[in-house]
């Protein structure tokens, strides 16, 4: 659990489909899991037919944005929804105000954070290049995006399909925000589920 990169997420993943003797694999990442999905898809493109990128922070901006792909506001409110030394009162706010969408209850998500497993993650994604991952190989892509989501927000939604192309396919998710599993299960599944069958179907 210490001085983890990106790579070695990805390569738990591959010792998995590798020990299932299942692949090639459509991986699915959700949030922060979209950078090893991506990074399987780039480092053993043969275990990968295709990548769902759900609820996905690309790592980039679009060209000529000064941004970050998450400013400080946002990075203390998902740093906050997780910390255990607040009361729930404010991780609630936190949480609705970083992953659901307005109305959908945040409370389903103040269980089951693991505050070692946040650092590990963190430390991954601060030193791991962005480009080592970026552009998932040349799998294909479905970009599975909440409608509402402020962690990955609208104004940098086209940024995987401007830079990718035609092997980047969105779907929105209508009332879904960053959490979007516990908010459009149905809908979640249902689209992971179209463009795997399409994958599988290739030769």
């Amino acid at each position: 659990m210490e001085n983890l990169s990106v790579h070695d997420f990805a390569k738990d993943v591959a010792a998995v489909v590798e020990h299932e003797n299942k692949g090639p694999v459509v991986v699915v990442g959700h949030a922060w899991g979209n950078f090893p999905a991506r990074m399987l898809a780039a480092d053993r493109p043969d275990l990968v037919r295709g990548v769902v990128l759900a609820a996905a922070s690309a790592g980039k901006v679009p060209p000529g944005s000064t941004e970050k792909p998450i400013n400080a506001e946002m990075r203390q409110a998902i740093d906050g929804a997780g910390d255990l030394r607040l009361s729930d009162e404010q991780r609630l706010i936190y949480l609705r105000k970083a992953f659901f969408a307005p109305g959908n209850d945040p409370a389903v998500w103040l269980n089951g954070w693991h505050d070692e497993t946040h650092e590990v993650e963190s430390h991954a994604r601060n030193t791991t290049p962005v480009d080592d991952y970026f552009a998932a190989g040349s799998a294909p892509i479905l970009d599975l995006q909440g409608e509402a989501d402020s962690v990955a927000p609208r104004r940098f939604s086209g940024v995987l399909k401007n830079m990718l192309g035609d092997r980047v396919q969105i779907v929105v998710l209508k009332n879904s925000g960053h959490a979007m599993a516990p908010e459009q299960p149905k809908a979640m599944a249902e689209a992971i589920a179209a463009f795997a069958k399409t994958q599988y179907a290739k030769k």
